[in-house]
């Protein structure tokens, strides 16, 4: 009896991570997808600037924001050439951000330019 509610508490949590691990791929996946596009599109705004070209006020703080977006992603890279870091210290470090009120995952900035 013991052995059968001990395997049904391990297949479960096995499970749930499983899913849990998933779904965080899939989150982070869809994360970097966007924060490409938006990079590139920081990318032209700093080389109108750099041109000379005017730039408005909405596409500098975009650029502020997605420069912002880029720091937060450096260590999440660095992080993935951990064994086991993607698992383990990512989601960790996310639980901790929202205990403490900073969020680890970049936003979407494309706001600022609407």
């Amino acid at each position: 009896f013991g052995d059968k509610i001990r395997s049904k508490i391990k297949n479960i949590s096995i499970k749930g991570l499983y899913k849990n691990t998933v779904d965080f791929s899939k989150n982070v996946w869809g994360v970097t997808k966007r924060e490409g596009k938006e990079t590139k599109m920081a990318i032209q705004i700093l080389r109108k600037m750099i041109k000379g070209m005017k730039v408005s006020d909405k596409e500098k703080l975009f650029l502020k924001k997605q420069s912002l977006d880029i720091m937060k992603l450096l260590p999440l890279v660095a992080i993935q050439g951990i064994p086991g870091g993607s698992v383990a210290i990512t989601p960790l470090l996310i639980a901790l951000g929202k205990k403490y009120n900073f969020d680890i995952i970049p936003k979407s900035n494309q706001k600022y330019l609407d």
